[in-house]
């Protein structure tokens, strides 16, 4: 017996993979882990915490790892991707200043 995706999960995927090939330069550029880009759930787990809690993560990436420049592709990446239409949460990953901007602009 095989598994089939529904016609949701599979949209949901392929607009996965787009935002990643679409920023893949930017999440390179943002030091972050191959393991960010996996899925969505491996991202919000990133985004919520600042470090893979629900998965495993062999190199024990933390976003306070990131230099200052990293960070701020970082958090236009996050900005991004709220903007292509993913729920808003407060990413707990970022700063409080960055939370409470993009808070302002998401949170409805």
């Amino acid at each position: 017996m095989s598994f089939r995706q529904s016609p949701e999960q599979t949209k949901a995927a392929r607009a996965w993979a787009a935002f990643v090939a679409a920023n893949d330069t930017r999440l390179q550029a943002a030091g972050l882990p191959t393991l960010a880009a996996a899925s969505v759930e491996h991202w919000d787990d990133l985004l919520r915490h600042g470090r893979f809690t629900d998965h495993p993560d062999s190199t024990q990436f933390e976003i306070t790892q990131l230099t200052d420049d990293q960070y701020a592709v970082f958090t236009d990446l996050v900005e991004s991707y709220f903007l292509a239409g993913y729920e808003y949460f407060t990413p707990g990953a970022l700063k409080r200043e960055d939370q409470e901007r993009l808070g302002t602009r998401f949170d409805r």
